[in-house]
């Protein structure tokens, strides 16, 4: 007759598993009676084998009936655990997509993409869990859901951070919350269970976490704060006048004008806002004046206007004015955009000058960008426009604006503060084009809101030539009639 093999059945370990051997080969764990026969089974044992008979089944520790595992307790932990993970997952790959496929600098794009790979960790710690509070087949199970659950503390530590700099609320805020709360709950769990320590190199395992961890901040810092501090935004503007040409049948000057902006330097950026004004000045000589006075040269720098010897009034008269650049245009290193225009002059003009300027507002694009909306032109006069504001008692000056969505170079100023909006104005009138730049957001009436943030902290910045005068007799070259 065939020996029959002996089984062994040993004592419950911290969780309620109970390991089963035959013949002294291990032969797997068991949760309960049921689950033990059908260890048996894969081992090769009929599965009506006589449990109770002493002299083939072994009891270590307690008999048939000890079974101390809470499976229902367990399968709740895994469920809450795996649950966490998924959630913090779908989280970090949400936020980095954005930079990892339309990051405005490099090293935006590498942050972006590693928490995209932190969330896939996260993904592959979800399914470590059920193997970690099951039967632990996988040596490293619980080294790889330590691991998804140190990486949802650190980044729901970073989250809440930089939320609690500004305290507004976000959409992303009913997530911070609660997966902060699960990843502190899921930390506790584990270092109950200790995890790490069937880990063989627990110091090598350390130093590749914090390094990930430093490399990850390491962007983070450069992209959002020390790159765009670090280079200046350079642009060169000209302008210039051309051949001035009189008109033979009528008493007209014809005067070309030609503008040009250049990117001189390694930023990229986008235009807020263009235009440029030529004006006729007029003003009234006085050759008996020997000393410049006081009470002038107070009055002009309050106006901020130069101070002359021989003129005693000034007077300046709007003869072309308008855009330069189409706002939303982005302009990168070593583009040059430009425009050709003409201005009329009666000939017989009171003008001793020509004077002109042009101005441009700059938004660096390393610092953010604007949506296509944008691009789009809302003028003040047609009716059913949106001003987004309220105008003074007195009413609203005729303006031309562009308003759009600010989208920060890194996409967790995004998500961890209210939508910033930018808003471009051009005022018109006589005296010229003047332009402003606004950023804030949208307050509870749906109006953008009367705390304006700074302009330079968003990277926008104003490039604006210096008067180029020509005096009006030099249009009257000689032979001309």
């Amino acid at each position: 007759m065939a020996k029959q093999p002996t089984v062994i059945v040993h004592p419950p370990d911290i969780r309620g598993l109970r390991a089963v051997t035959v013949d002294g080969s291990p032969a797997g764990s068991a949760w309960s009676l049921q689950d033990l026969r059908n260890q048996l089974r894969r081992a090769g044992l009929p599965g009506d084998t006589d449990l109770t008979d002493r002299s083939r089944v072994i009891w270590r520790e307690g008999g048939s009936d000890m079974w101390p595992d809470r499976p229902r307790r367990r399968r709740t932990v895994i469920a809450v655990m795996t649950a966490g993970l998924l959630a913090s997952m779908v989280l970090l790959v949400d936020v980095g997509r954005v930079d990892a496929f339309g990051g405005l600098t490099f090293a935006g794009r590498i942050t972006g993409f590693l928490f995209m790979f932190a969330g896939a960790v996260q993904g592959v710690a979800a399914a470590a869990a059920f193997d970690y509070w099951g039967k632990r087949k996988l040596r490293y199970s619980g080294a790889l859901v330590l691991v998804g659950v140190l990486i949802a503390v650190a980044t729901e530590s970073v989250f809440l951070l930089m939320w609690a700099q500004e305290r507004e609320y976000t959409p992303y805020l009913r997530a911070f919350v609660p997966i902060s709360l699960w990843a502190l709950w899921a930390l506790w769990v584990l270092w109950r269970q200790r995890p790490w320590e069937g880990i063989p190199h627990p110091k090598g395992f350390t130093v590749g976490l914090s390094t990930t961890a430093l490399l990850a901040s390491a962007n983070f810092a450069y992209s959002a704060i020390y790159q765009p501090a670090s280079t200046n935004l350079t642009f060169d503007i000209k302008f210039t006048y051309g051949k001035a040409t009189l008109d033979p049948r009528n008493p007209i000057i014809y005067l070309p004008v030609e503008m040009h902006i250049k990117n001189t330097g390694a930023v990229p950026a986008y235009v807020m806002m263009a235009g440029f004004r030529i004006a006729g000045r007029t003003s009234e000589y006085d050759k008996e004046k020997s000393v410049l006075e006081q009470g002038e040269w107070r009055t002009d720098a309050e106006q901020d206007i130069d101070t002359e010897m021989h003129v005693k009034t000034m007077t300046h008269r709007t003869l072309l004015m308008g855009p330069f650049i189409s706002p939303g245009l982005r302009i990168n290193p070593g583009d040059t955009r430009g425009q050709r225009t003409m201005v009329q002059i009666p000939k017989d003009a009171n003008y001793d000058a020509i004077a002109s300027a042009v101005g441009v507002i700059l938004l660096r694009a390393d610092r953010g960008r604007v949506d296509s909306t944008f691009q789009e032109t809302i003028y003040s006069w047609k009716e059913g426009t949106d001003r987004f504001f309220d105008c003074p008692a007195g009413g609203c000056n005729d303006y031309v604006m562009h308003h759009g969505r600010l989208r920060f170079n890194n996409n967790l100023i995004n998500v961890t503060r209210r939508p910033r909006y930018v808003s471009a104005f051009k005022e018109l009138s006589e005296r010229g084009p003047s332009s402003s730049v606004v950023i804030s957001s949208f307050n509870s009436k749906g109006k953008l809101s009367d705390e304006e943030e700074s302009v330079e902290r968003a990277g926008i910045s104003s490039l604006i030539t210096g008067a180029n005068v020509i005096p009006f007799a030099t249009l009257l070259a000689p032979g001309m009639p």
